[in-house]
């Protein structure tokens, strides 16, 4: 496993760099960097063209520099959220984009290092922040009810029996400290045949829940579109449905106004080849538009 692989490993990499029309004079954004792995291809692609790669991650920002030091000349990465990108562009003195990225989701590195709290095969804090700037989801637990978690695990993750769930870990929430604590607490309150499926899907709503993922989502792919000079292209890939819908609809919007041409008609989905190799690729969604009209 190379040391990339140890971070993350990317999907969809040769149709990003594809579709992404990489030219020599442009100004290219990562807005969720990660551990580098597309960044790194569009590099590799070229020899003059620059880069920016954000994330909110301070260890998925280290990690990028450190594998990106022979492109120091052409590539910064900075920390902070794509939410905040056109105040990021204008400290980098960047008047506009030619390209632009958003991979949406978890890296391999957050969900396997058990400090984080991503993980429910692995004991680790009530965190699951992917920025120190958010609100644990401890905190966020401590602030809530049963009504609201409810809401969360049925919007967010389309949760079965999420009314129960809900009810017992706010019920025993005093006696949750760590990730296989609340494991425990949705052991009870699943069917065994439905356990698997329901841990991932509570974990998934719990996280989105804590950092705002849907929230930011809209608010970043305005700020991005509008930092796109003409004929610019915007790539999103989406891993769960609610960011999916939001990307799918804001894409038809700018198509319905005119200001964007969509390229891909269908979605774009990981072949079996790159599945069998990565199965967290499964799940993966790549929308295309070009922007046409500001």
């Amino acid at each position: 496993m190379t040391r990339q692989q140890v971070f993350h490993k990317p999907v969809l990499v040769n149709e990003v760099v594809g579709w992404m029309r990489l030219q020599e004079d442009g100004v290219y954004c990562d807005c969720t960097v990660g551990g580098a792995g597309h960044l790194l291809a569009m590099l590799r692609q070229t020899n003059k063209a620059r880069f920016l790669g954000i994330d909110c991650d301070p260890e998925a920002v280290a990690y990028s520099e450190a594998a990106t030091a022979d492109y120091r000349q052409r590539c910064t990465i900075i920390e902070g959220n794509f939410v905040n990108l056109d105040l990021i562009l204008r400290d980098m003195n960047v008047p506009n984009l030619n390209g632009v990225l958003f991979d949406l989701g978890v890296s391999y590195h957050q969900l396997t290092t058990p400090r984080r709290g991503f993980s429910f095969d692995q004991e680790g804090p009530l965190s699951m922040r992917l920025s120190p700037e958010v609100p644990s989801l401890r905190e966020k637990l401590s602030r809530t009810d049963s009504l609201e978690l409810a809401r969360v695990l049925r919007v967010y993750g389309d949760v079965r029996n999420y009314r129960k769930i809900a009810r017992l870990i706010m019920e025993r929430f005093d006696s949750i400290g760590t990730t296989l604590e609340l494991r425990r607490i949705i052991e009870n309150a699943v069917p065994r045949r439905f356990l698997k499926k329901n841990l991932h899907k509570v974990f998934q709503a719990l996280r989105i829940w804590t950092n705002a993922e849907l929230e930011k989502l809209q608010p970043g792919l305005e700020k991005a579109f509008r930092a796109l000079a003409m004929g610019g292209r915007m790539l999103v890939i989406s891993y769960h449905s609610g960011e999916d819908r939001i990307v799918k609809r804001f894409f038809r919007v700018l198509r319905d106004e005119c200001r964007a041409l969509v390229l891909n008609k269908k979605v774009i989905k990981p072949n079996e080849a790159e599945v069998s190799t990565n199965p967290s690729a499964r799940s993966a969604r790549l929308r295309i538009i070009e922007k046409c009209v500001s």
